[in-house]
């Protein structure tokens, strides 16, 4: 995805021109730690130690920063940062917890898309939380593999809590609890696909019923063998690690905590390829 400066600088005059509160419902500060963890960040105040303190200080206690000061702010460099920081931001600027009106979201996102447009890109709709709609950025013409459910219900049921959990979290703690439900979705799936006789293991030692890791390399080895399936099966392995890595993680965060439900989800969904529960895409 490439977002020009000239769609960044539409989608902020829309945010200013059309009075739209980035923050929702959220104080700023709030809405930030969604995103970014602010006691990393510095403080432009030299009263206090971090970005946590200077923000909560000018947007909630006194309020004597611009509305959309954050545009402008070369901690985040919205406008001329990366494309993933931008599309996150105006993704987040849309979700359940911070718009709580669904028309005005509806509203927010359709007029974010006639700006994406010009850049191929779209803000579509990929799961819900509660009935509500979770927006990501997209290309307009992305071939979609893994939106219908994979057929094993637990898998497709805990993938679902995974969802719910790393929308909702907001600690250290609650970012941890998702790298341990993704080791469950991990043990569950390994458990749908794993056949022992099917899947030998690669040295003298057999899989347990619980062990993800040994029972998923046995099955990629298997069913990814050969020097034709070596980047596929180096990328699965790699997958694996990093969805088993945040729940030992005691400084988890948003970013850790993504990168292990989507090293999940990748893991799951090449298992269905390989199984043929994916068999042809559609395009959004």
């Amino acid at each position: 995805m490439e977002i020009s400066e000239v769609t960044r600088r539409a989608i902020i005059d829309y945010f200013e021109l059309d009075q739209v509160n980035w923050a929702g419902r959220l104080n700023d500060d709030e809405f930030l730690a969604r995103l970014y963890d602010l006691t990393k960040l510095p403080s432009h105040d030299h009263r206090f130690a971090n970005a946590a303190g200077d923000i909560r200080q000018h947007t909630v206690n006194n309020s004597d920063w611009d509305p959309n000061w954050v545009f402008y702010d070369r901690r985040f460099n919205l406008l001329h940062g990366s494309d993933g920081d931008f599309l996150r931001f105006i993704a987040q600027t849309v979700h359940p917890i911070v718009r709580s009106d669904p028309k005005e979201a509806q509203e927010i996102v359709a007029a974010f898309n006639k700006f994406l447009a010009a850049d191929g890109l779209v803000l579509a709709e990929t799961r819900s939380v509660s009935g509500r709609p979770i927006f990501e950025a997209r290309s307009a013409s992305r071939a979609v593999v893994f939106d219908e459910p994979t057929g094993w219900m637990k898998v497709d049921r805990q993938l679902q809590e995974v969802r719910a959990r790393l929308d909702g979290a907001a600690t250290e703690e609650q970012f941890q609890a998702v790298g341990l439900l993704c080791r469950e979705v991990l043990i569950t799936v390994a458990q749908e696909v794993f056949d022992a006789a099917k899947h030998p293991g690669i040295d003298d030692k057999q899989a347990s019923d619980t062990d993800a890791r040994r029972m998923l390399e046995q099955i990629f080895e298997t069913e990814l063998r050969g020097s034709a399936n070596e980047e596929a099966r180096a990328h699965a392995k790699a997958a694996v690690r990093l969805a088993l890595a945040l729940q030992h993680k005691r400084t988890a965060d948003f970013r850790t905590a993504a990168l292990c439900a989507e090293g999940t989800v990748s893991v799951v969904n090449m298992l269905a390829i390989l199984t043929e529960r994916r068999g042809r895409t559609t395009l959004v």
